[in-house]
């Protein structure tokens, strides 16, 4: 039983931790499971011949098709479980992605999306926003994302988050401005710091 014991022990140490995802379905296995929003599944972009090879841009992860005129919002409720974490977006974007150029699309953001509860703020053209919503302190934090443009190769954001209530509720919502193309969320993550 110590023969066994040990080996176990060796290989337990030597293989990687893992952090803890906070969302759901973040690695988009189950679809856009636990996802609301205007977001999409792959599944929704396949063709009726199940023979013929699948566009590989939305062959996986959530892709979210940026509207003409008003902004594109996707988001997940979750727990955090510590006062900090680490946000980790993968994303690629389609080579005719652009944002709206008109100032007005980016003054009041969360006016835009629907989120009376959050102070007004203006983000700067070009950009698309997270945003983690903490029902526990009644706060939230943004940041915004400038994508590489014209780029067929993933993109990863990351950022600290800190200042959050543990194990209280949460939103994280991830919205984009008017214009046209097409973001895929390939991986998401919110994990312990």
């Amino acid at each position: 039983m110590k023969a066994l014991l040990f080996p176990l022990l060796v290989l337990a140490c030597a293989l990687p931790l893992q952090a803890d995802n906070w969302l759901q379905n973040g690695d988009f296995i189950d679809g856009i499971t636990h996802w609301y929003g205007d977001g999409r599944a792959p599944a929704d972009f396949a063709g009726d011949n199940p023979l013929a090879k699948p566009d590989p841009f939305t062959s996986k992860g959530l892709i979210i098709p940026l509207k003409h005129v008003a902004w594109t919002k996707v988001a997940q409720d979750f727990k955090g479980k510590s006062t900090g974490g680490v946000l980790t977006i993968t994303y690629m974007v389609s080579p005719d992605l652009a944002f709206s150029d008109k100032s007005d699309d980016y003054q009041n953001m969360p006016d835009h999306i629907g989120y009376d509860g959050w102070a007004a703020f203006n983000t700067p053209p070009g950009q698309w926003v997270f945003f983690v919503s903490d029902f526990g302190s009644s706060r939230g934090i943004y940041n915004t994302i400038k994508p590489t443009l014209g780029s067929s190769t993933p993109q990863t954001y990351h950022a600290k988050i800190r200042g959050l209530t543990p194990l209280e509720d949460k939103t994280l919502t991830l919205a984009f401005p008017p214009g046209t193309g097409t973001v895929v969320i390939l991986s998401i993550s919110f994990t312990d710091n």
